[in-house]
């Protein structure tokens, strides 16, 4: 968790970022993919969140993942063995499974292009 807390902090949270795509590997995994961009629209990071074991999630299509509202960023919760992927920024479990595209999985990781 400390390595998510990292990346989470250096990014402010993912405020303002955009969530590119969610790839569907397996009905238990699923890979995040966000980009970080500069005040000119070029995009100066990228980051995948990969989920596995994935017990529940409710995830949006691609094609309206660029009109969601970022300002407040991600959440990622861990509670009971489990990980909470949530959009908005908040430290419980339940606000994970109240928000509009949510993930809960037993690993998560990240990678950082």
């Amino acid at each position: 968790m400390e390595e998510i807390k990292t990346v989470l902090e250096k990014y402010n949270n993912f405020k303002d970022a955009q969530i590119r795509s969610v790839d569907h590997v397996s009905e238990t995994s699923k890979i995040v993919n966000i980009g970080i961009d500069d005040d000119y629209g070029q995009e100066i990071a990228s980051v995948k969140i990969i989920f596995n074991n994935v017990t529940k999630s409710k995830i949006l299509q691609n094609s309206v993942l660029a009109f969601l509202d970022m300002m407040s960023g991600i959440s990622i919760v861990h509670e009971n063995g489990l990980y909470g992927f949530a959009l908005g920024n908040d430290s419980a479990m339940l606000h994970v499974h109240l928000a509009p595209m949510y993930i809960i999985a037993s690993e998560v990781s990240i990678e950082e292009n």
